[in-house]
């Protein structure tokens, strides 16, 4: 199937990884009563949706992705936002960029190749658990299991069914990397994988996708 998505970058502002949770605050400042922006339902109650708006740095640039019923709202970030409020400086912005895209989504007779262009924050703490305990080649064989599991969960979001779950398939090579998320250090994971199944450009995989966790770029053939 084809899906859409649209991508909004400020071109002429640059930040770190550590930046994302400021430019997530902005967005929430600017936009209170939107729970697109922070996936929290009214009465405090969380959207167990995959978030429509994704937070992301793209070449080192502040970026947005937007599917399904956030697309026109990104519109309107374009149209409306020229300036960034981060560190404590407001940024103007006189190079935004907006690029509407339409890609292939889903399994696929084909194999494809790529890479976690961020760290993948693969483990909840019940399965960090597990994981622990298991030996070099049966962590990377849960890690395997859990990519297949989280491809899964991204279809949902665009109510794809997978014809052939039992021949969907993922091999991969990771490697531990710590990151301090929420003045927490977490076991996430960086490397490269194959599979299957098309993946569009930037979108991500597995916990905290939508702060710029686990986006995923194909490799260069």
């Amino acid at each position: 199937m084809k899906v859409r998505y649209l991508l909004v970058s400020w071109n002429d502002i640059t930040i770190e990884p550590r930046d994302i949770p400021k430019l997530r605050g902005f967005f929430l400042t600017q936009f209170p009563e939107n729970h697109l922006f922070h996936n929290h339902l009214p009465g405090q109650k969380f959207s167990y949706k995959m978030p429509q708006i994704q937070y992301r740095i793209i070449d080192k640039h502040p970026a947005l992705l937007a599917i399904n019923e956030a697309i026109d709202l990104a519109k309107q970030v374009f149209l409306e936002v020229g300036k960034l409020e981060l560190n404590g400086k407001t940024i103007i912005s006189n190079e935004r960029e907006m690029i509407l895209r339409e890609e292939d989504f889903g399994q696929s007779k084909e194999y494809y190749n790529y890479y976690f262009a961020s760290p993948w924050m693969a483990l909840n703490q019940e399965n960090y658990d597990a994981y622990n305990k298991l030996d070099t080649f049966n962590k990377n064989q849960k890690l395997k299991t859990i990519l297949k599991n989280n491809l899964k969960t991204l279809s949902k979001a665009f109510q794809y069914w997978i014809p052939d779950t039992e021949n969907l398939n993922v091999d991969g090579w990771f490697h531990p990397a710590e990151v301090n998320f929420h003045n927490q250090t977490m076991l996430c994971f960086t490397g490269d994988f194959t599979t299957n199944f098309l993946i569009p450009e930037f979108f991500g995989l597995g916990k905290q996708s939508a702060r710029g966790f686990g986006v995923v770029r194909k490799k260069e053939e």
